[in-house]
Order: structure tokens, then sequence, then C-alpha cells
């Protein structure tokens, strides 16, 4: 293997991502430089970006939304902190481990050529003619301070843009919308419903910020109209706990560790099982059989995978009929006449909406990786509008043939523990201190689309049934830093206790191994144990 003396990483993007792969790789003695284009940190968190909305809230609570080894040190913030209050935490984490320093920002890679160290040629092929030891990366960038190019090289790259660069495909209803004369906006230009007072307006697609925005800007419209190719289970973000008699955020029912492992290790049909009586009972309203007038049942068969929405009022103002609610089986714009917009499904339903003021598209983001050549998107399947799976990649990390190249936050990851565990095993493949993936390993566990490999039942990866946690903890196992629960189990019941039966945090993963500080783990595993005791009881 190489030896990382001295060795150099090009990080590119500064948002979460490439904020702890900065720290991981001075945790594991890499040189990084982090190329970011704007002129600060945090990627979408950042209000100067303007992806985020007004009243944008985290889908998990603070105490599941932060790094293994720095929490929020405010107990005033919300329970589901706001966008700028995440962003005002990346800042602190920034500051507090020092890292601005490595960042040249203002500077917008254009070109990633991976070259021959010997004959200094660029590779054009993803063979494996020479040892991967020969081939470095040349960045070049400019910086729009003064509108300069420049190059350099490096031993190692990690791409940290993630799925968010840019809206989808904006000439996807071109056609559909061609004759509608009402104004059309992407929902990264969506900031409050001010200008929605009183008018009549049609909101595209069924995430969780169709269904969010569709919520608040129903609380002033004269009618909200919400039209989705699929259905979605709508999760409020309050759950009520075991007994029924609190209301707790959802991830402290959904990610405990000891549940988790117990649904995971269910066979496929008990799973299913599971997942429809989950549904059943915290989505009680989109069940025929248990509410038979509800305006939000879905229909979907049982067996079909179906998105995972988190919300806070969607499904209060559907029932109470400021919303309509057009989603699933395909729905989708047809055609538009002036203010009149005609939808359809895939079993020939057809609907007509008048006077349509606004359509607020909410078709999401795809990654932009247009600094990279032909060689390496086709290595990876590139598909940007692929919009669940844009890479195919090992363990979403690792392109074929490219060993000094990785991925991190190219999937829906719920939470950043995820996305700090990947960055925390990249930069110990890249300094040595764990081996790269063998080609078996690279070959079995290469995730191609539409196989994730991530959950039982082939689920997306951000359906929280027994997935987010597992997959942290497998990952955390591989690079050594997951705690011996058996052995904890007798030397510390105490903890053992908060970990397995308690609540899900990422610090469980600072205990042991690389880059641990068990005192700082054990002083936000106590802290976050503590209000999860006073919340459920």
């Amino acid at each position: 293997m190489i030896n990382n003396n001295n060795k150099t990483v090009a990080i590119i993007g500064f948002g979460p991502a490439g904020i702890c792969s900065t720290k991981s790789s001075i945790e594991n003695g890499l040189i990084p430089t982090v190329f970011e284009m704007s002129s600060e940190l945090g990627g979408v968190w950042n209000p100067s970006i303007g992806k985020c909305w007004d009243n944008l809230t985290t889908n998990v609570s603070r105490y599941v939304m932060c790094f293994s080894d720095f929490d929020y040190h405010n107990d005033d913030y919300d329970i589901f902190p706001n966008y700028k209050t995440v962003y005002q935490y990346l800042i602190n984490y920034v500051n507090h481990f020092q890292l601005k320093k490595y960042v040249e920002f203002n500077s917008k890679v254009i070109k990633v050529e991976r070259i021959d160290s010997d004959s200094n040629t660029i590779v054009t092929t993803t063979s494996e003619e020479k040892e991967e030891k020969d081939k470095i990366i040349k960045i070049t960038w400019i910086n729009s301070n003064d509108n300069k190019t420049y190059s350099k090289i490096f031993d190692y790259l990690i791409v940290a843009t993630g799925l968010f660069s840019k809206p989808q495909n904006s000439t996807m209803y071109e056609n559909e919308l061609k004759q509608f004369t009402g104004k059309i906006i992407h929902s990264q230009d969506y900031k409050n419903n001010e200008i929605y007072k009183e008018k009549n307006v049609l909101v595209l697609g069924s995430s969780t910020s169709a269904c969010e925005i569709s919520a608040e800007i129903s609380m002033v419209t004269k009618k909200c109209i919400i039209v989705g190719h699929e259905n979605s289970y709508i999760y409020s973000k309050l759950l009520p706990n075991e007994n029924g008699s609190k209301l707790v955020p959802l991830d402290s029912l959904l990610f405990q560790r000891s549940k988790s492992y117990e649904q995971q290790s269910l066979p496929k049909d008990e799973f299913s099982k599971l997942k429809k009586q989950m549904n059943l009972k915290y989505c009680p309203n989109q069940s025929k059989e248990i509410n038979p007038t509800s305006k939000i049942i879905v229909n979907t068969p049982t067996d079909k995978t179906l998105g995972f929405v988190a919300s806070s009022s969607y499904i209060e103002q559907v029932e109470n009929g400021f919303i309509s609610v057009h989603c699933g089986n395909e729905f989708t714009i047809k055609s538009s006449s002036k203010k009149s917009i005609k939808i359809s499904n895939c079993l020939g339903e057809t609907h007509t909406e008048d006077n349509i003021d606004f359509v607020i598209l909410c078709n999401g983001y795809q990654p932009d990786l247009s600094f990279f050549d032909e060689t390496i998107l086709n290595s990876i399947d590139y598909l940007p509008s692929d919009s669940k799976r844009p890479l195919c990649l090992y363990k979403n990390i690792f392109a074929p043939n490219s060993k000094n190249i990785a991925f991190i936050s190219f999937f829906r990851s719920l939470f950043v523990a995820e996305v700090e565990l990947m960055s925390r095993m990249i930069t110990m493949i890249f300094s040595s201190k764990i081996p790269y993936p063998t080609e078996f390993e690279i070959k079995n566990g290469f995730i191609n689309r539409g196989n994730n490999n991530i959950n039982n039942n082939n689920d997306p990866p951000y359906f929280l049934v027994a997935g987010s946690t597992v997959l942290c903890d497998q990952i955390a196992k591989e690079i050594g830093v997951l705690p011996d629960f058996k052995k904890l189990k007798q030397s510390d019941p105490k903890l053992y206790d908060q970990l397995w039966n308690g609540y899900f945090t990422p610090a469980t993963y600072r205990l042991v191994g690389n880059g641990s500080n068990p005192k700082v783990a054990k002083e936000m595993i106590e802290k976050v144990n503590k209000i999860y005791d006073k919340l459920c009881n």
C-alpha cells in the first residue's frame, strides 16, 4: 500500500460531507485542500445559496442531525432545527476544529483528470494496465476573485458535491406547460407563502419538499393541489411513544438499535408485514381499513416500495380540506391551456384544474459531475436524472478501477452519521490504515441501479425501518470504531443500555478505535439519553 507521508487529497465541496471529509483527512495524516465554489461553507445549508425556504426544518432531531464528537451546545434550540441553526452549527464545527485554513473558497473545479505519474499523460481508460500507485489526480479550477485558472496535482480525490447541485431538468414539463400562462417556479426559489395568499397553486411532486411546501402555502391559498407520481407514507416528525402518553421525535423510535437489529434479521415476508404494521400504526389516516373516509388513503399494493415523508402538518392540512391530493399511479401533468392544467395517471384517469396562478416544481435535484471526463462517468453508470441512485458505486463510495477517487453523499442519507462514517472509511483507506476492498468484495458489494443492498426488501436507502442504524454499525465495524456490545454489557451495563435500548446517537462511533474520543462521546451519549428519558417518561 502507498505510504501516506505528505499524501495530498483534494476535496470538492464544503457542505457537511466535505466538512467531515476534511476533518477525517487531517485525523488520518493526509493533507487536504478543499475547493468550494461559493464564498462560504455549508453547501445547501448556506443561506446565500438559497436552496432552503425560510421555515425549513430538519427531518430528524438535532440529537441525530449532528457529528459524532460535537453537539449543538445549546439546549434552547428546537428539537427539529431550522436550516439557519444547522448552518450555524456547521460554522461552529469548522471553527472548533480549525478547518477553514484548508479551504479554497470561490474556487470552481472545471476539470478532473487522472494522470500517469511516469509519463505525465492523461489516463483515458479504466483498465488496470498500470498499477494504481502510478495514477494521480490533476485538478483544474477557476477562482472567481481574480478570474484566473489554476491547476494542481493530488494523490487522492474526494467528491463531496452531493445530490443537490442543480434542479432536475427544467425542460421536463416544457411541452406539457407550454400553453400555461401562470407563473412556474422550482422549489429552490420558494422562500415563504406570502405571495401565494388567495392564489390557486399546483405543486408537482410527492417528496418531503412537495408535502412541506404544500402544507405551508395551503394555510394562505384559495386552492392548493399536489400532483405526484408516487404514493408516500407521511410520518409526523413527532410520534406517540410506546405507551402513547407523549409525542417524541420519530428518530427516537425508528432508529433504536435493539429494534433495528431485530427488524433487520426478519425474513423478507415477516419484514414486509412489520413494515405494514408500522405504517398502519404511525400513518392511520392513510389506511382504508382504519379511516375509510380519509382523503389521503394509500391504494398502492403492499408489496410495492413506497416513499417516506416526514412532515409536521401535511396530513392535517389535507384532512381539513386545504390540500387536494392526486398522488400515486404515476399522476402527472398531461397538458395545459392558459390557466387550466390537465393531469392524468397510468390508469387513464384525467382531471382538470382551472384558474391556476402558480405551478411549483418539486421534482428534485441532480448532481453535477461535469468536471469529469466520459471515462470516469461511464465507469460509475452516471445517470443524473435518476433521483434515487445517480451513481453506481461500491458501498455508495468507490468507482471500479479508480482507487484514488471516492464519492461521498451521493445517496439520500437520513442523517450525517452515515456521511461522517463514510468519510472516515475513505480517509483510513487513503492513508493505508485499512486496506482497499478486494476485487471480490467490490464485485459482490457493487451497488447496481435499482439494488441498494442497504436494508431488507430492497427499499430506498431513505426508508427508515431497520436501515440506517444497521448501515452505520456495519460501516463502523468495518473500520474498527463500533463498540463490542457483548463485552460492554458486562463491563458497563448502563452505557450498554443507553446504546442498545436508548436514543441513537452518532457519538457511539467515538468510543473506540481510530479517532476515538471516549470522554466527549460519553458526555454526548449521557446528555441525549437524559433528554430521551425526559421525553418518553
